[in-house]
């Protein structure tokens, strides 16, 4: 289960009302010794990737994310220096439902594992510039594949 703080959740429901029509990403951290997530947001580079290479990635960022590799190193590296690690990632879907898309679960994933096992992934409904709700995501070793879990909110 994911637990964050309501201010980080606010912090991050701002966001991806800032970055509407595009989605909004960013990762969270946890801490040694501590159950709840900091939240990291990030710039979304799908629109940069998509015009460098349209055929490659042909969804820009109304209807995709990337968080940009450098900065998810740099996140990473600097929870794991503290003794933490990386507890999930969140986004924003555009004008639809908050689910587990099949490149949400591509992305997800290196080869038939998930690249972060332990994290859960965090989406936001964003419909005309309301949020309209969220589901959290997590690896089931059982079916092999992301459920549905649930999310804490910490006041």
């Amino acid at each position: 289960m994911l637990k964050i703080k309501r201010a980080d959740l606010d912090q991050i429901y701002a966001h991806a009302l800032g970055e509407y029509p595009s989605e909004c990403c960013g990762i969270l951290t946890i801490g040694a010794g501590e159950s709840v997530s900091k939240i990291h947001p990030c710039r979304n580079i799908q629109d940069h990737l998509h015009g460098q290479d349209p055929e490659s990635y042909p969804r820009d960022s109304s209807t995709a994310y990337c968080i940009d590799p450098q900065e998810l190193y740099e996140v990473g590296s600097s929870a794991e220096k503290s003794g933490g690690r990386i507890s999930g990632f969140y986004h924003s879907h555009i004008d639809c439902d908050a689910y587990f898309s099949e490149e949400d679960r591509e992305r997800a994933m290196v080869w038939d594992e998930p690249a972060y096992a332990d994290a859960i992934y965090l989406v936001i409904s964003v419909c005309g510039r309301k949020i309209i709700g969220y589901k959290c995501f997590g690896w089931a070793e059982s079916s092999r594949d992301f459920a549905e879990t649930d999310l804490q909110v910490i006041d």
